[in-house]
């Protein structure tokens, strides 16, 4: 299948999460398209963000360069709002356990 033909056919599956003419939301499709458009050759899934943020969120808290230590990481936070959660989650909680101000 090419790609349009995808592409058509899932933004005109009836089922699909959408505003009520059937059709995507415009920032919906713009987000997508971002995404797309942002896919790096090697990417690292969601599980294997999650195995790695406690060592990156304790690197950022050090004040590490941890777009240059953990780019992949970097990256997937970048672009999943889901792990991105998680990763302000565990900031949060390991600054008030350190005693800093949040």
């Amino acid at each position: 299948m090419r790609f349009f033909d995808f592409f058509r056919r899932m933004f005109n599956k009836p089922d699909s999460p959408s505003s009520t003419n059937g059709e995507f939301p415009p920032e919906a499709i713009r987000k997508m398209l971002t995404q797309l458009e942002s896919t790096q050759d090697v990417e690292l899934t969601c599980d294997e963000v999650l195995a790695l943020l406690d060592q990156y969120t304790e690197a950022y808290l050090r004040g590490e360069d941890v777009a240059r230590l953990l780019p992949l990481v970097q990256h997937h936070l970048d672009m999943c709002a889901d792990c991105h959660e998680e990763f302000e989650a565990l900031r949060r909680i390991l600054q008030a356990s350190a005693g800093q101000a949040i």
